[in-house]
């Protein structure tokens, strides 16, 4: 990302997304896109710390008009509602920057009847890409970038049961969602690969946030130990933000799509297991299942042709 702030705000202002953006990595994110001239929109559930990011926001960029955008991203209404709410405030969307997450050893099961952890780590992030992927392709360079584990976690996916009913407690609550972002990711950018559209995934490793202060399930000694290790070990939010941040925003990042990065913009390999087709197609199709009830005709499956730069048409993109 270009450290000339005021160059950068001479150009067009982009306007980023960026979920969980009043605390942790994500605040982080949004106070390095608003100091690089982005208008940003930063959500939340907490509108106190809101109103704190858009005053330092302000205090950063205040030319632009930065907004938070109350949503329980755990709900998939209020994650459509969400994008509607975007859609009101913009169009085209430069970047969104998922950085909303949690950390749970234990199921739990939300009022729409699905699995907490996936739905917060993994499917409102599906959903929030499908709606928003037409006005993200309207940017001259729109950028999808999923702060997640990138390539750390092995295949758990049980798409027999998907919220976990009959499954163990254990890592495999989350796991198997951090895994589903390899799979998308991978996934989308093959079928965006022709467009103005990028995605990309990032682990941003051991990061001192307040993750496992409000992780489900952590036996209690763990509970205990976690805070003093992420204190000896973690990075800082701000630079763990380095990364994503700059896929986001930079120019230099530009043909990214498509890759796995890590800590300080670095390269990461892409699995074999994150490459693969048929379980790719599974959690897509699975996805679509589950989100269809919050999609308008327009972006269901056989639409007519999406409003992106590519050819594709909506039943080919998504079918």
């Amino acid at each position: 990302m270009t450290s000339d702030t005021s160059r950068s705000q001479e150009q067009p202002t982009r306007t980023s997304l960026v979920t969980g953006g009043t605390d942790g990595i994500g605040r982080a994110v949004a106070t390095r896109l608003a100091a690089a001239g982005d208008r940003v929109l930063v959500t939340g559930r907490d509108p106190a710390r809101g109103q704190q990011v858009l005053d330092k926001l302000g205090q950063l960029n205040p030319r632009a008009e930065h907004a938070y955008l109350p949503a329980d991203l755990a709900l998939l209404s209020e994650t459509a509602r969400l994008a509607g709410a975007v859609l009101e405030r913009t169009d085209p969307v430069d970047a969104v920057v998922c950085c909303a997450g949690v950390f749970s050893l234990v199921p739990e099961w939300t009022d729409e009847g699905l699995e907490r952890a996936l739905v917060v780590n993994y499917l409102s992030r599906y959903l929030l890409g499908r709606l928003l992927l037409p006005a993200l392709s309207r940017s001259p360079s729109g950028r999808l970038v999923l702060v997640a584990n990138a390539g750390r976690y092995r295949d758990s996916l049980d798409f027999d049961d998907l919220q976990h009913r009959r499954g163990k407690p254990g890592l495999v609550v989350a796991a198997r969602t951090q895994f589903a972002n390899d799979l998308w990711a991978v996934e989308l950018s093959q079928r965006l690969q022709d467009s103005r559209v990028e995605v990309t995934c990032v682990f941003p490793g051991v990061v001192k946030t307040s993750l496992f202060q409000h992780a489900t399930g952590l036996p209690r000694v763990a509970r205990r130990l976690a805070p003093l290790v992420v204190a000896l070990l973690g990075r800082s939010a701000d630079t763990a933000a380095d990364t994503p941040a700059w896929l986001a925003h930079d120019e230099q990042a530009v043909g990214s799509g498509g890759r796995f990065y890590g800590a300080r913009r670095r390269p990461l390999r892409v699995p074999e297991r994150a490459r693969r087709r048929d379980r790719r197609r599974q959690l897509w199709t699975a996805s679509e299942d589950l989100v269809r009830g919050y999609l308008p005709p327009d972006l269901e499956p056989g639409a007519a042709r999406w409003d992106g730069s590519a050819e594709q048409s909506a039943g080919t993109l998504w079918s």
